[in-house]
């Protein structure tokens, strides 16, 4: 059994039907090659024609693998209300079999045309002897293929086709108007159980639906002349029918699929038309595919993007391609100019916050040490970084800035900002501002995420944890220990030979050995 897969896309439709090509047997149409509709026909007649003969008693076991329901395998799928239900035969209760073409409709009372399985289709018995021999069509006294709200227009319009191309005695009119049956197939294009269906019937008759797999055939042998139909991109022309647009996505977050955007394609000419979309690059497969445009649809819109794994830059495009085989004209039909698109876009990783420039550090302590109260301490700077790599990660956001615990004996002028490019930070003054004697702490908690586009998620916060004692003024008090003792003498000597300000005991701005004689004066002064 030939294997038919249906390959999802990224497409979305207006005015325009979609169909998923089937899989016919490597060179099974290789001797069609006419373009004018009568000798294609003629050959497609001669390849049709290859088949095995099935009886009409052989349906009642074939159908049900035919018109299997892929949902339920051991149910069959009915014909114009697609209602699911066992499959097994019980003589015609539950489903019997009915000839799509009528026999009083020129199909004979036995032979191939009688029990051909590309006509014949499992149906509810009240609803088969509703349809009785009716023509299609949607006037008073005709059968409407859709009217229980399921699409079996196109399938009915094709299996037309392919009845008058392999039994040409057979006359469409009595089956109902060939227009219509036109404007149903570029309305309804085959569906991938439509291909499923023509794949299994090929299983067991040797024979296939050429309508179903190529649906640009149609209008060559059933069209009123050769097609005048030209797409382009919306809002650009050109002689030759070709088009061109490059369109740039912007940039997302971690998720190639998000990278997506709309197009619309303007159809001119009478004609209804076929096309397929190709995939190139990174552009995102829109699978196997075909869609129609009828008469009455003179444009369409259709959702592509890129995808792909990793990060950086993606690219890739998309080509349309009228698929019709006869052409009115140079630039129209067959000789219709492709259209491309070329999409560009990026794929960044999250970005990368830290504290420090050369690596990832979320969490640091800062120390104010001991300072007098009153006093001016000096601001101590810090940075947020982001250490992401350049052109792969995204921007970084500071979205908020709080601080807990001895909230108010500290202040900061980090405010949230946006848009820290990779390698590069954002620096910031954190003083204290405590009021009181004490020791005091605090946690600054720096909400931060990926730049706004479309992916971006929160990050995990950095953190500071700062700290600050605050003690009453006394200059010989140099290890703040609230005493003036020989030990500050000691605390005096260790500042002088690191050169602490604390050693300046005379204010001179500058630590020298005057300020052991100011010390000394201090420290017989007292506090």
């Amino acid at each position: 059994m030939t294997n038919r897969k249906c390959i999802g896309a990224m497409l979305i439709l207006c005015g325009a039907a979609a169909t998923a090509i089937a899989d016919p047997p490597p060179g099974y149409y290789n001797s069609a090659t006419a373009t004018d509709g009568p000798t294609l026909q003629a050959q497609l007649s001669a390849i049709i024609n290859q088949a095995l003969v099935r009886s009409y008693g052989e349906a009642r076991t074939l159908l049900q693998n035919i018109d299997e329901d892929p949902n339920n395998f051991t149910n069959i799928i009915l014909v114009y209300n697609g209602a699911s239900v066992l499959s097994t035969w019980d003589q015609g209760t539950t489903w019997n079999r009915e000839h799509t073409w009528p026999k009083s409709l020129g199909v004979g009372s036995d032979g191939a045309d009688y029990s051909d399985l590309h006509q014949l289709h499992p149906c509810n018995p009240s609803i088969n002897g509703l349809r009785g021999n009716k023509q299609f069509g949607t006037a008073p006294g005709q059968w409407d293929p859709n009217q229980y709200g399921k699409i079996y227009r196109g399938r009915m319009a094709r299996m037309a086709f392919y009845m008058k191309t392999r039994y040409s005695y057979l006359n469409i009119a009595q089956l109902g108007s060939q227009q219509q049956f036109v404007d149903w197939h570029f309305d309804e294009m085959p569906s991938a159980i439509e291909g499923v269906r023509n794949d299994r019937v090929y299983d067991v008759q040797s024979n296939r639906n050429p309508f179903t797999d190529h649906p640009e055939w149609v209008w060559a042998i059933f069209g009123t002349g050769p097609s005048d139909a030209q797409i382009t991109l919306a809002g650009q022309s050109n002689t030759n029918g070709s088009s061109s647009q490059t369109i740039d996505l912007g940039a997302v977050i971690a998720d190639a699929n998000l990278l997506t955007t709309t197009i619309m394609l303007d159809k001119t000419g009478a004609a209804p038309t076929t096309y397929s979309l190709t995939a190139a690059g990174d552009a995102a497969d829109p699978g196997s595919l075909q869609f129609g445009l009828a008469r009455n649809a003179q444009s369409a819109v259709h959702t592509v993007g890129l995808t792909g794994t990793g990060f950086g830059p993606f690219s890739g495009t998309i080509t349309v391609d009228n698929t019709e085989i006869t052409s009115a004209a140079a630039g129209l039909g067959a000789d219709d100019g492709d259209d491309v698109i070329t999409l560009t876009g990026a794929v960044l990783d999250h970005t990368v916050p830290s504290l420090d420039a050369g690596s990832v550090v979320d969490s640091i302590t800062i120390d104010f040490g001991t300072i007098d109260l009153g006093s001016a301490a000096a601001p101590i700077a810090s940075s947020v970084w982001n250490v992401g790599i350049p052109g792969i990660a995204a921007g970084l956001d500071v979205d908020a800035v709080t601080l807990s615990g001895d909230a108010s004996a500290f202040t900061t002028d980090l405010v949230p900002t946006s848009g820290i490019l990779p390698g590069s930070s954002m620096t910031f003054d954190t003083s204290p501002t405590a009021s009181s004697l004490g020791t005091f702490l605090a946690t600054m908690t720096i909400g931060v995420s990926d730049e706004d586009l479309p992916g971006a998620v929160a990050v995990s916060p950095l953190t500071i944890s700062l700290q600050v004692t605050v003690v009453a003024p006394c200059p010989p008090d140099v290890n703040h220990d609230g005493m003036v003792t020989s030990a500050d003498f000691s605390a005096w000597l260790a500042a002088f030979n690191a050169g602490d300000p604390e050693c300046d005991q005379n204010a001179d701005g500058s630590c020298t050995a005057a300020d052991f004689t100011a010390w000394v004066a201090n420290f017989n002064t007292g506090c």
